[in-house]
């Protein structure tokens, strides 16, 4: 597209998301630092000088080929397995890319990206899922404004789901940090044995907390001396993708957002919940009481598990002793068909990359729908309305199972993120079981937390 073009697309994203806001998921870590992945076709690994042009294409106009052997350095800020990366992208990266060579400079707890920029060492891609772009990214000089490389190669993201292009836009002042890749969400697993040993109809997509909580108390009870629970929840991420797409922080005052009145229908699940005399028995029951949660749903003691999309992958899953299905997380009466907020991967190049221009075409290749496509039947939640992507997601391995839940409601858009949410997201989450075991009541636990909150935020300031 024309500079004019993506500029003006750019304005059109951001300016719907205000007047959106106005009306209104860990990875295995691997101890590896660097990893060179895939010869080229030619056998030749070196890197082409950064004064080169790796494609063909001038301004203005696209290529779809890197013409000279290149040689890309990949960094995963989430520290996922060189395994995991190169199943989900540096495969069909050569593929596409033959002259491409991967280099992936990995990360851990060890040696963070921090140790990789202080070294020198070169980065031409990130990935990084939403949840900590915004700790990880400014923070390191990674941000890097893409607009001008989108332009040069007709990166085209009008088939990308805006809730997840429009926050990312606004959140960087109106620059193009990032594109989206992967997407995930929030949803409800059920164990469908479980289910039909207590004869009550399964769950569908497109019901309501009050219906969950109703389906929830016909298991909450003790049978041949098992205790049962109807509901487990992974409860940062009920509150980290909430339905209302409400932010921690506030971007204008920079205080939390606990004295939002969105927060008490957020809280009120766990409390909800917990009012059960059977849920709350089962609570005690544990060896730290508390909520029932993805553990015990593995164990065959909860009959439905609300969580973020992580099926795929995930042992827990080929091993459990009993059938499973999935169908949509719940809504709240004032949020017809809106469901969590979507929890992308996004893909950017920082502004130090010697290879931008190779960088940006993989960029493009990513978001197609020829990617995406392959992507979405292996199990990775695609990030582009295109149905017919949507349609054959999961179908390589989970076609028996009602994979296209994750798309029944619509998103909600991605909270505004700040440097704070971590801390402000803790002020919040260290209340959840009380408010569930009936020892703190909502507007206690909301008003200490903004207290802490805004307190945590002052600190991070000086």
């Amino acid at each position: 597209m024309k500079r004019k073009g993506l500029m003006s697309l750019v304005l059109i994203l951001l300016l719907s998301t205000i007047l959106a806001a106005c009306s209104s998921g860990s990875n295995t870590e691997t101890n590896s630092s660097s990893n060179n992945t895939g010869q080229n076709n030619t056998g030749n690994t070196a890197t082409k000088s950064p004064s080169n042009d790796t494609g063909t294409a001038t301004e203005g106009e696209s290529s779809d080929t890197i013409d000279e052997p290149v040689t890309l350095a990949i960094t995963n800020l989430g520290g996922s397995s060189i395994e995991q990366n190169e199943a989900n992208f540096g495969k069909a990266i050569r593929e596409k890319f033959p002259n491409v060579t991967i280099e992936w400079k990995m990360v851990d707890k060890e040696r963070r990206i921090e140790h990789l920029i202080l070294d020198g060492e070169n980065i031409d891609l990130y990935l990084v899922s939403i949840g900590n772009f915004f700790n990880v990214v400014p923070q390191n000089g990674l941000n890097f404004d893409m607009t001008e490389l989108a332009e040069k190669y007709n990166v085209d993201l009008s088939g990308v789901d805006s809730a997840m292009v429009d926050p990312m836009i606004a959140n960087s002042g109106g620059e193009l940090w990032s594109v989206p890749v992967f997407n995930s969400g929030l949803v409800i697993y059920y164990n469908k044995d479980m289910f039909d040993e207590f004869g009550i109809d399964y769950p569908e997509s497109g019901m309501t907390w009050d219906e969950i909580y109703e389906l929830s108390k016909n298991f909450n009870k003790t049978k041949d001396g098992k205790d049962y629970v109807g509901f487990g929840i992974s409860n940062h991420h009920h509150t980290k993708l909430n339905n209302f797409g409400l932010p921690y922080v506030d971007p204008t005052t920079e205080l939390s957002t606990y004295d939002n009145e969105q927060w008490k229908s957020i809280l009120n699940v766990f409390s909800k919940l917990g009012e059960d005399p059977g849920y709350r028995n089962f609570m005690n029951q544990k060896e730290k009481p508390g909520l029932a949660d993805s553990q015990d749903f593995y164990d065959g003691k909860a009959a439905m598990l609300g969580t973020i999309v992580h099926h795929i992958g995930n042992e827990n899953f080929r091993t459990m002793d009993f059938d499973w299905d999935m169908v949509s997380y719940p809504t709240f009466d004032e949020q017809p068909e809106i469901g969590s907020q979507a929890y992308p991967t996004y893909f950017g190049i920082p502004p130090q990359a010697k290879e931008k221009d190779a960088a940006m075409q993989v960029i493009k290749f990513l978001i197609s729908d020829e990617f995406q496509m392959q992507a979405s039947k292996e199990g990775n939640m695609p990030v582009v309305t295109n149905p017919e992507v949507q349609a054959v997601y999961g179908t390589t391995e989970y076609a028996d199972k009602n994979v296209s839940a994750v798309f029944h409601n619509k998103f909600a858009p991605v909270m505004h993120k700040t440097p704070y949410d971590g801390d402000v997201e803790k002020a919040v989450t260290q209340y959840l079981n009380e408010i569930a075991l009936g020892n703190i009541d909502i507007n206690t636990a909301l008003r200490q937390a903004k207290e802490q909150g805004d307190q945590k935020i002052a600190e991070k300031k000086l």
